[in-house]
């Protein structure tokens, strides 16, 4: 009965996917049948989130921190240095080259940054109770609040600034011998582009692209959407390459075990299962078993 309840409350554009994946799959099922599986499904996919939120966090982290690293050492190396010829065109100073690659034509996502953390500040202000309350943000508020798809769309807009490119890939100082072990493991894996092309452009583009992959998913998990198709395998692959071009020790460092959940993780299965499960109820029922 709680079960058939929980339909009511779900909306029903979002639990009409799961009828749908049951459905599609076992249309000989009947209809109160698939209503149960449908729930037993969303409730999966409620622990799937939760997983893939947990491990997707180690990838985001150490991500963001070592590319900080590397962006904060290049600049500690440069000097901008006064101009004296009107005529000359004068190039672009270090600070801007960098926003260009975080922000776009239609947004700043640095200034958004500050603005969140000056939201932050405000409700320390307001609450006596809060640890930080009177403190006025810093730097590492502001660097708090750049999502995600910064780190994955710096990669991909740094192909047009190679120097800045190579001070990304600085950041993952294994990502060639990652590759490599990639190729052992599918021997017909492929960079992004032509074989003509630089090495280096189209490793940055692939570990864009496997960055991007992931946060997709962890956008889907964190807003609650359905995870009926998503490749977990694929998905803890991807996070593996990532983080063994950080270094191999990362690996361990954020999955010591493996991420085995997410190697086994399938709505396909799970459903095969209920079915499975139901088949065996039926026949214990007829005497058959």
């Amino acid at each position: 009965m709680a079960g058939s309840a929980l339909s009511l409350f779900l909306s029903e554009p979002r639990f009409s996917a799961y009828l749908s994946y049951v459905a599609d799959r076992y249309p000989e099922l009947e209809r109160n049948v698939t209503e149960q599986f449908s729930i037993e499904l969303y409730r999966w996919n409620v622990r799937a989130a939760a997983t893939v939120m947990a491990d997707i966090s180690y990838v985001e982290v150490f991500v963001r921190n070592s590319i900080d690293h590397e962006i904060r050492e290049w600049l500690a190396t440069q000097k901008i240095e006064g101009f004296f010829d009107w005529v000359s065109p004068r190039p672009m100073d270090p600070i801007g080259r960098i926003r260009n690659l975080v922000n776009t034509a239609d947004k700043d996502y640095l200034e958004s940054a500050r603005i969140s953390a000056l939201n932050k500040q405000r409700q320390w202000r307001s609450d006596q109770s809060h640890p930080r309350h009177g403190d006025q943000i810093n730097r590492d508020d502001v660097f708090a609040q750049l999502n995600f798809g910064t780190w994955d769309g710096m990669l991909s807009r740094s192909v047009k600034d190679p120097e800045l490119m190579e001070v990304l890939l600085n950041a993952f100082p294994s990502i060639e011998s990652a590759w490599t072990l990639e190729q052992r493991r599918m021997p017909h894996a492929k960079l992004p582009g032509s074989e003509g092309d630089d090495v280096r452009e189209r490793l940055c583009r692939e570990l864009a692209n496997r960055l991007r992959s992931i946060r997709n998913i962890r956008n889907r998990a964190s807003h609650e959407d359905n995870l009926l198709r998503v490749d977990f395998p694929q998905l803890r692959r991807n996070m593996f390459f990532v983080l063994g071009s950080l270094g191999r020790e990362c690996i361990g460092l954020a999955f010591p075990d493996r991420a085995q959940e997410l190697k086994a993780m399938s709505a396909e299965r799970v459903l095969k299962n209920l079915v499975q499960q139901q088949m065996r109820y039926r026949r214990s029922i007829d005497g058959k078993e």
